[in-house]
């Protein structure tokens, strides 16, 4: 009969919990990256299971979104603290996150893990869009909002 170390048993029960305590899988950044930039044909009934699924309910809601805890997600290299998808009664599929770095930060590193250009917009407040149609705005306590926006049109089935 083998014996085992009580260290290793320790170790194991040290660790073990940590990996099985993670909720959001793998493909999480992967799936909101791409709902973020605007590479994703999900629909909002999708992203609102999804996030109700690895996220729990949300934190709040408020500007015709649900907002919820990212549980601190790395999307292309920013740790997120919150992701938000529009609400039921809007007519835009809305799938975003905040992000707690200045824009210029977050805009550099999306820009050198995804391989794509934003190009600055107009207006009071910093502001960048991408080919496909994702927004970056620089909020006013050094924080970015990273979000990709369709709206229905009623030209889909």
């Amino acid at each position: 009969m083998k014996r085992i170390c009580c260290c290793s048993v320790f170790l194991a029960a040290f660790f073990l919990p940590a990996a099985y305590a993670a909720k959001i899988p793998s493909h999480f950044s992967d799936q909101v990256e791409a709902a973020l930039s605007c590479r994703s044909e999900w629909s909002p009934d999708y992203w609102r299971d999804y996030f109700h699924t690895y996220l729990g309910e949300p934190l709040r809601t408020w500007g015709g979104a649900d907002w919820f805890d990212s549980q601190n997600a790395e999307l292309a290299g920013n740790p997120a603290v919150e992701v938000f998808v529009n609400t039921r009664d809007t007519t835009a599929l809305m799938v975003g996150a905040l992000i707690p770095s200045p824009v210029e930060t977050v805009r550099k590193n999306i820009e050198q893990r995804l391989g794509y250009a934003f190009v600055p917009l107009a207006g009071p407040y910093p502001r960048y869009l991408s080919k496909f149609g994702s927004v970056l705005i620089g909020l006013s306590n050094d924080q970015t909002k990273w979000y990709c926006a369709r709206w229905n049109l009623g030209n889909r089935p």
